[in-house]
């Protein structure tokens, strides 16, 4: 042990003083907003001890908040300073910073390699330290990845139908990509996305928490829930990027959901709200775990396009081509415009979605809109909402005909600086929801339901936070009477 700390130690001096003549500092965003470099004491220990230099690293990156160009500086001056732009030829195979993405693209598809988060309550310690540590050396051979490791408890003060009241669940997710290869002036390359989830969960062992039997609501309080048994892979596709990352191409098992209609206010049931519908649209049909195709094309930094075609009647870690059907496959179309200050407001990023669907020998079609938007050109304050309405052979996919959620987040709301501040998990968020059911969802008691939904986060340590939450749904679709359901909830998360 002594031995592998010591060499950790010399290489970290090495590297240090090649590269001694470059000014590099860790580099850090508020929630993918606002970059800065972080000076000596704003840098946790965990992310110095864990990352011995600053010039590997490549900061987190948000989904649905484009990268700002300070980030994407990070690749391309380290290989101008480096002398590889010069020395390379060919192919680089498994390269230890990705090919270059658009902005938008970049957020999706480039997870980053720092996982340690500053101004945390606990400034570091030897599991976050340990977490950056594997991450670095990963990112070396071109693997990147967020994983998620969550532990929840929820108490129903009012059960429904005399179900269980009180339960725990785990729910654990990786999201990964691992860059294969790429040209030398980072203009294409081809990677691997990967998804595997894993634990004890909302749906997967405990069936008696599943929102429908204890509470009767259409949507799950507890976004994680999926179905299946130890550990899936709803995503698992070989992707290709050329045109400077202009254009990116997937084939193979997709979770639709991991790259269309994100949003950088409600996007994850951990760190965000946690009901499911805040979580996606409850009208799109973002189904996982099929076979199917992915483009995307960011022309300029103010415009994107994807769409991403699928089955929707696939099995979990089954082969997926018996499952492959024209009776049973959706496509979803996703327009983005993306502005850097909306009317003096800041940035925002306004997508329009349409979709049709073939199941069970119908064809239906949809449309939904997912806006966010800062509210203030340095404000912390942002709005975000999803809505949608889909036909009845459309709505038959995913048992909701229509659909809106809205809500505002507070990010970093204790403290401007210190803990609390800048880039750490802290925020607070309040959300309100409105789902119709379609008729496939019958037999149902109440056609509308409502909810609110208050949560909080807080950073404990560099790669630990915890999430009390609290949500009231009234109306719950299949409540037998108009009484609504109180549920409160736990959630303690390691995100590395």
């Amino acid at each position: 042990m002594k031995r592998a700390v010591l060499l950790v130690f010399i290489g970290c001096l090495i590297s240090f003083a090649a590269h001694a003549q470059y000014p590099w500092q860790y580099m850090e965003t508020m929630f993918g907003r606002n970059p800065f470099s972080m000076e000596p004491g704003e840098a946790s220990a965990s992310l110095r001890r864990g990352m011995c230099n600053a010039h590997e690293q490549q900061s987190t990156r948000y989904p649905g908040v484009p990268t700002h160009e300070s980030l994407l500086r990070q690749l391309e001056v380290y290989l101008d300073a480096s002398g590889k732009e010069n020395t390379c030829r060919g192919w680089t195979i498994l390269p230890a910073k990705p090919q270059r993405f658009m902005p938008y693209l970049d957020s999706i598809f480039v997870p980053g390699n720092t996982c340690v988060r500053p101004c945390a309550f606990i400034a570091h310690d030897a599991v976050s330290t340990a977490a950056q540590r594997v991450k670095t050396h990963l990112s070396r051979y071109g693997f990147q990845y967020k994983a998620t490791l969550s532990m929840n408890y929820t108490d129903l003060p009012q059960h429904f139908r005399g179900q269980k009241r009180h339960f725990t669940a785990t729910n654990n997710v990786v999201n990964a990509t691992w860059f294969l290869a790429k040209d030398c002036d980072n203009s294409q390359g081809l990677f691997l996305s990967l998804e595997a989830d894993w634990g004890q969960g909302i749906g997967v062992s405990e069936r008696s928490a599943s929102a429908k039997k204890s509470i009767g609501s259409l949507s799950p309080p507890q976004g994680s829930w999926r179905q299946g048994h130890g550990v899936f892979i709803p995503n698992l596709a070989l992707g290709y990027s050329c045109f400077n990352g202009q254009w990116v191409g997937m084939i193979g098992t997709l979770d639709a959901s991991d790259f269309l209609d994100q949003n950088g206010y409600s996007a994850s049931w951990s760190g965000n709200l946690t009901n499911r519908s805040f979580n996606n649209n409850p009208c799109l049909p973002l189904e996982w775990g099929n076979w199917g195709y992915l483009t995307a094309w960011q022309p300029t930094k103010n415009f994107y396009t994807m769409y991403a075609t699928t089955g929707c009647n696939g099995s979990i870690n089954h082969n997926p081509f018996p499952s492959i059907s024209g009776n049973a496959w959706v496509h979803i179309a996703e327009l983005g415009l993306i502005t850097e200050n909306f009317l003096g407001l800041g940035p925002g990023v306004y997508r329009f979605q349409y979709t049709t669907t073939r199941y069970e020998g119908e064809n239906g079609a949809g449309v939904a809109f997912n806006f966010q938007q800062q509210l203030g050109a340095s404000s912390r304050l942002g709005f975000f909402t999803r809505c949608g309405f889909l036909d009845e052979d459309a709505a038959t996919v995913c048992d909701a005909r229509a659909c809106a959620t809205a809500g505002f987040v507070l990010q970093a709301p204790f403290t401007s600086r210190g803990w609390g501040s800048k880039s750490n998990s802290d925020q607070v968020a309040l959300g309100f929801l409105w789902e119709r059911a379609a008729r496939s969802a019958k037999p149902y008691t109440n056609k509308d339901e409502y909810g609110i939904e208050l949560s909080a986060v807080v950073q404990l340590s560099p790669t630990f936070y915890i999430q009390p939450d609290i949500q009231y749904i009234f109306n719950s679709v299949y409540a037998t009477d108009h009484d609504g359901a109180l549920v409160l909830q736990l959630q303690g998360v390691f995100k590395f």
